[in-house]
């Protein structure tokens, strides 16, 4: 199966921070594709290696978690039958995926001792995260291990009543154990300009959000990989978007764009908000979207550029483009004559 098509770079000439979210399209809220069972060996080597940093979920949440499971089931078996069958015994569902052999049980008094999140994100290609509100009305990424010792101040009180669970496999720049207990917008603190530009609309887009009305936005990165990295260090990218590669060529610049999704959850009314991950290098976009790329690029201001990495791969981005331009109007000349 071909991946649902990413949302292309529009080549805004002004840099903006927008939500830009749009009506989700519900028939493919989760995506299989042909990528699948690359990404599901490198989620379950993440939650076999590295799961109190991809993994987080306060026992508050449970309810929240295991209502997420069951719509993530619900919809994988409906839409991809032939890749996913679920059982009902009792109280107690089984969930069998057809491509790795896994069996999950979830339910009931005997069911997995797996987090439902967890079950959930190795049945998908997404990440998911739960969002709740805390005492202050704010929605949190909040989240906690078991291991992580709490101060008892009346902040961290109001942390862990946040009651939230994040399963972020694919991160940049960041992982889940580092942002115990932030909000919304403080997780949002890098992005040049996101207070004073979107912060308001965000939590009034959260506020509004209904079971009927769910929606979806896309964004992108551009990171810079090493010759020699896999599929595993390119998905995973806790700590940086740029390697060790002061003279990156096209093949190790690279778009990674992210179809992000946010569903109201009718039983807990909770928020679940999943991120799909899509990596395209630079060698592989189309003309359009390089000559958008180029046309942001530009457009950004110089403290946008810092935060982006413009300084590590910029030049080599526009150089590129413009080579690609050449070369194609060099054919279109001659095609012509």
């Amino acid at each position: 199966m071909t991946p649902y098509p990413a949302q292309p770079i529009k080549g805004r000439e002004r840099y903006r921070v927008m939500m830009d979210v749009r009506r989700l399209d519900v028939q493919n809220w989760l995506t299989i594709d042909k990528n699948y069972m690359d990404e599901h060996v490198i989620r379950s080597q993440l939650l076999a290696e590295e799961k109190s940093k991809v993994l987080q979920c306060l026992p508050e949440s449970y309810s929240a978690c295991l209502e997420a499971l069951e719509e993530v089931v619900e919809f994988l078996c409906q839409r991809f039958p032939n890749m996913f069958e679920r059982k009902k015994n009792g109280d107690e569902w089984t969930v069998y995926n057809k491509m790795t052999g896994e069996t999950f049980v979830f339910g009931g008094q005997s069911g997995s001792h797996i987090d439902p999140l967890e079950v959930a994100v190795r049945l998908t290609m997404e990440d998911l995260s739960i969002l709740m509100k805390n005492a202050d009305d704010e929605y949190y990424l909040s989240v906690c291990a078991s291991a992580c010792p709490w101060a008892e101040t009346k902040e961290k009180r109001r942390l862990t009543n946040s009651r939230a669970a994040s399963a972020s496999l694919f991160p940049v720049g960041w992982t889940v154990q580092e942002r115990i207990g932030w909000t919304i917008s403080q997780l949002h603190n890098p992005v040049p300009l996101w207070h004073q530009q979107v912060a308001n609309s965000v939590s009034k887009f959260l506020a509004r959000l209904t079971p009927s009305s769910p929606m979806e936005r896309s964004n992108y990165f551009v990171e810079v990989k090493r010759p020699d990295e896999d599929l595993f260090e390119v998905l995973y990218r806790p700590t940086t978007l740029s390697e060790d590669n002061p003279d990156p060529s096209p093949e190790d610049i690279v778009i990674r764009r992210e179809r992000q999704t946010f569903r109201r959850l009718p039983r807990t009314g909770t928020i679940v908000f999943g991120v799909k991950t899509i990596l395209t290098t630079l060698d592989e976009l189309p003309m359009k979207e390089l000559e958008n790329l180029a046309k942001e690029i530009r457009s950004w201001p110089k403290y946008v550029g810092e935060y982006k990495g413009r300084e590590v791969w910029g030049p080599k981005a526009l150089e590129f483009c413009e080579k690609k331009r050449q070369q194609l109007q060099e054919t279109q000349e001659k095609m012509e004559v």
